[in-house]
Formats: structure tokens, C-alpha cells, sequence
């Protein structure tokens, strides 16, 4: 089994808020003054987005996979592509026209966190030339702005050759559900996204907002998909199966707050047991466990399990899924 893991690679700078002075936090608002200089502890620099985090967690958990991503000749670049290397990470790296990299400042604050982003204005393609080999699936997930060329060429590529499509749409495909973003839904045969996500899909698709969950799974995955892997923060997960059974897993009380990368720690992990023909429950299982351990540690790969952790933790660990 090899997968072909595509998307983009950002330079994570994590800077830590916790209990500042300089910052009041009242109802999840963060507010501080203008003009003020606020120390801060920096956490880690590290490798972000989607794509590296899922190529990460297969890698992990035992399963081949290369990854095609996007990078351009500045030095937070140059800094994510030895990170994939040091990682071990099999890259297929496109150099893009963008003359800065792309760039995630998150702060960590003591309930949750907050992203500034930046996305490079830059074209993005798809060089089917570059793969030593015919992946058994392709796993498409975020693309920085002028993502649609990439989209395109991915999804006339997997046609071609019969490769089924994972899809895990980033913000920006989020941002701008389009004829391409639609394309990629009818094509796809697995979804990975949380539940605010599904829920903008469904409306879009169908036109209806739908409140209650099950419904709403139940109606997206009439758009043609094989199986759907929903995040519910800490409400756990859904998922839906080929026989249109929904099936919920608790979540498990984490040892720390790290959020980010969780949920791609969730779906690589999922898509790990999947690929390695585990059943549903056992699926969403791996997935908890590995969203669990990336909240316990700093940066989005640093607590991903090994098989070895997987295997040990799922062995020891209490956690079913049930039908609803």
C-alpha cells in the first residue's frame, strides 16, 4: 500500500501566551493594548499544515506514502524541506514563484489557541512526472491560494489511472467552495473535515441547513462518498460506513492543550488503520489515540505515535464506537 499525500507545507512559529499580564482573555476574546510590547516564550519553530502532518502520521503508523508539496526559495522554505528530510518524509517538492514561505504564528494560550496565518499569493500545479510510482490512493488535503490549477491536473490524474481520492479540505478550499471544490466532493471517495466543516459543505451542496448531526452525515454522504470521518472537538467523532451506519466514538481526556495538528493526527491515523484494513471502530480508535497524543506535546508531529505506541495504546485502552 503507497499513498500519494498532497498539499502544503507551512513554517510553524509557536509562541506561548499563557498567563500574561499584558493580555486579558474573557469569554474566548483575547485583547491587549496598542502600542504595548508584550514578552512572549517562543515554543518551537516546526513544520505545519495538513499535508506534512498527515505524511507524518502514516509514516508512523507503518504506512508508505510520499509527499507532493509546495515550497519557495526563501529561508523559512529552505527550513520546512530539511525538517521533512530530518523527518524522514519522502517529498516530491514543487518550487513555487511565491517570495515568501508560508507561515503559521500560533498562540498558545492556556484554553485554546489562536492562528495567524499566511498564505503566499503564488500558482500551484501538479507535475504528475515527478512520482516514481502509481500510488494506490491519493490523499488531497490543503493548498495555499491558487489552488484550483493543482486541484484540476490531481483529480484528471487519479481519473486517468483509477486512483481513489481521500479528500481533506483546508481553509482555503473552505473559503471558496467553487466548481472545483465540487468536482473534488463527486470524485472523492473518503472525507476527512470536522463538524463546522461538513456542515458548510452540506448547505452549499444541498442548499438546506441541517442542525441535527446524524441528518446532516447521512445527507452528505449522499454526494457519492464511500465513508466519512467526522471531528467533533471534544465531543469525539462520527464516521459513516459503505451500509450508511453512523458510528460516534467518545473522545478521551487529553494530557495537555496542544491543539494544533490534532485533527490531522486524527484523519492520518484513521486513514492508517483504514489502508491497513482495520474495522470502523478500530479506525476512529487509532484516530482518538493519536489526536490525544499530539495535545499532550509541542509542535503537530512531535506526539504522533509509532505503530508500536499505537498497537500498545489500543490494547490497553477502553474505547469502542457505537451505531446511533
Amino acid at each position: 500500500m503507497h499513498i500519494l499525500v498532497v498539499g502544503s507545507s507551512l513554517f510553524d512559529a509557536i509562541v506561548s501566551l499563557e498567563d500574561n499580564p499584558h493580555l486579558s482573555v474573557v469569554d474566548r476574546k483575547a485583547t491587549f493594548a496598542l502600542g504595548d510590547k508584550i514578552p512572549v516564550d517562543i515554543k518551537a519553530f516546526t513544520i505545519g499544515g495538513n499535508a506534512p502532518n498527515v505524511s507524518a502520521a502514516l509514516k508512523k503508523l507503518s504506512v508508505q506514502n510520499n509527499l507532493y508539496t509546495y515550497l519557495g526559495t526563501d529561508a523559512l522554505s529552505d527550513f520546512v524541506s530539511k525538517q521533512l528530510e530530518k523527518e524522514g518524509i519522502n517529498t516530491y517538492i514543487e518550487t513555487t514563484d511565491a517570495k515568501t514561505g508560508p507561515l503559521s504564528i500560533i498562540f498558545d494560550f492556556k484554553e485554546d489557541r489562536a492562528i495567524f496565518s499566511h498564505h503566499p499569493e503564488c500558482n500551484h500545479g501538479f507535475d504528475e512526472s515527478k512520482l516514481s510510482q502509481k500510488p494506490d490512493y491519493v490523499f488531497l488535503t490543503s493548498i495555499g491560494k491558487r489552488w484550483e490549477d493543482a486541484y484540476e491536473k490531481i483529480l484528471s490524474y487519479a481519473l486517468r489511472e483509477n486512483i481513489p481520492v481521500a479528500f481533506s479540505p483546508g481553509s482555503q478550499q473552505m473559503k471558496n467552495i467553487n466548481e472545483t471544490f465540487i468536482k473534488t466532493v463527486h470524485q472523492s471517495k473518503l472525507l476527512f473535515c470536522n463538524i463546522e466543516e461538513a456542515r458548510i459543505i452540506n448547505t452549499k451542496l444541498s442548499g438546506n441547513e441541517i442542525t441535527d448531526n446524524k441528518e446532516l452525515l447521512l445527507n452528505l454522504k449522499n454526494y457519492g462518498f464511500d465513508l466519512l470521518s467526522v471531528t467533533d472537538g471534544g465531543n469525539g467523532a462520527y464516521a459513516v460506513d459503505q451500509n450508511n451506519a453512523v458510528h460516534k466514538i467518545p473522545s478521551l481526556p487529553p494530557d495537555g492543550h496542544e491543539k494544533t495538528g490534532a485533527g490531522d493526527a486524527y484523519a492520518g491515523a484513521f486513514f492508517a488503520a483504514y489502508v491497513q484494513q482495520k474495522d470502523l471502530g478500530e479506525c476512529m480508535k487509532w484516530g482518538v489515540l493519536n489526536s490525544i497524543g499530539v495535545m499532550s506535546k509541542i509542535g503537530a508531529h512531535t506526539g504522533q505515535l509509532t505503530i508500536e505506541e499505537m498497537n500498545q495504546k489500543a490494547s490497553e485502552v477502553d474505547l469502542k464506537a457505537e451505531v446511533i
